[in-house]
């Protein structure tokens, strides 16, 4: 009798131990299938079709997923602090659109030892053992930029070129740039005139885009490298009266880029693919999580040039149209 008492409180005991284990898995599973999803900002059309793309992908996938910007694309010190707060929560995997190449790096390189996956999307960061990058070939795309502008110019003497750039760290933005006047360089009859760095916000594009035409008389084309200093191009032509003597091309495809584009300030635009980065970063960040499916250095995405030849088109129409998404 008494062994038969010793069997049943040892089975009561080992049912009790597999339970608590099974429960403190679940809750380790719970956690580790969190993607922290923390872009640059949080008040463009980029990053709301980002946040599309990447909701959708955690609806097909299954996981959870928080996102998250600061309000300026200039603060890299908020989204430390996000990085840091998502590296506290435990989360599973980070996807991460760094605004410092370098000031973003500690706080993305102190997840990364702490065991935490990082997915860098649409810009870089400096940071050891990241997992992959996802975005816009961004010398190409500024290739593409520099080509638009001497093609635009191609009854001109000579191509005097404005341009409007943001944060002067940010990756992407340097590789656009690099892209572009690596081309122009190799034109005889092209030089950039004058440039300027401005805040990721309408107002001050539109002023640094109007103070660089009003002080360079010469200037045929000015173009700005991400939305915001593209809106500010279009911007300062309209403001200003010069559609029919100063070619705007700019990036990406808020809607009042495209509306400037249909009515002649903006003469051409390069259009990303923010909702397939939202979604293959997410997508991916599920693979590490779930099956532990790793894919080696970058994942190109596709960019567009689109100008007003081609725009009504039904294939461009979806590009530049974004996809709503109910998680939005």
């Amino acid at each position: 009798m008494n062994i038969k008492k010793t069997l049943v409180a040892f089975a009561v005991v080992l049912s009790l131990v597999f339970c608590f284990a099974g429960c403190t898995g679940s809750n380790l599973s719970s956690k580790s299938k969190t993607v922290a999803v923390i872009t640059k900002g949080s008040d463009s059309d980029f990053w709301n079709d980002v946040k599309n793309g990447a909701f959708s992908a955690a609806t097909e996938y299954n996981i959870d997923i928080t996102f998250e910007g600061p309000d300026s694309e200039e603060d890299y010190e908020s989204q430390n602090e996000m990085i840091e707060n998502a590296v506290s929560k435990n989360v599973g995997a980070i996807v991460l659109s760094a605004i410092d190449y370098e000031k973003n790096a500690p706080a993305v390189q102190k997840a990364i030892d702490k065991g935490i996956k990082v997915i860098t999307v649409d810009s870089d960061v400096d940071a050891n053992g990241k997992e992959l990058f996802i975005g816009t070939d961004n010398v190409s795309a500024g290739k593409k930029a520099a080509e638009q502008a001497i093609e635009l110019c191609k009854n001109e003497k000579s191509v005097n070129i404005g341009i409007v750039n943001y944060g002067e760290n940010t990756e992407n933005g340097k590789q656009r740039l690099k892209g572009f006047t690596d081309y122009i360089d190799k034109v005889k009859n092209a030089k950039v005139v004058a440039s300027v760095n401005v805040e990721s916000n309408a107002e001050s594009a539109t002023l640094g885009a109007k103070q660089l035409i009003e002080e360079n008389k010469g200037i045929n084309v000015l173009i700005g490298f991400n939305e915001w200093s593209t809106l500010g191009v279009g911007y300062a032509i309209k403001e200003l009266n010069l559609k029919n003597e100063v070619f705007g091309i700019g990036f990406d495809s808020n809607v009042n880029c495209v509306g400037m584009l249909e009515t002649g300030e903006i003469d051409t635009l390069i259009v990303q693919n923010p909702f397939s980065m939202g979604y293959l970063s997410v997508s991916k960040a599920a693979e590490f999580l779930l099956d532990n499916v790793k894919t080696d250095g970058e994942i190109e995405t596709d960019t567009y040039v689109v100008n007003r030849k081609n725009m009504f088109s039904p294939d461009i129409q979806k590009i530049l149209f974004s996809f709503n998404n109910e998680n939005n």
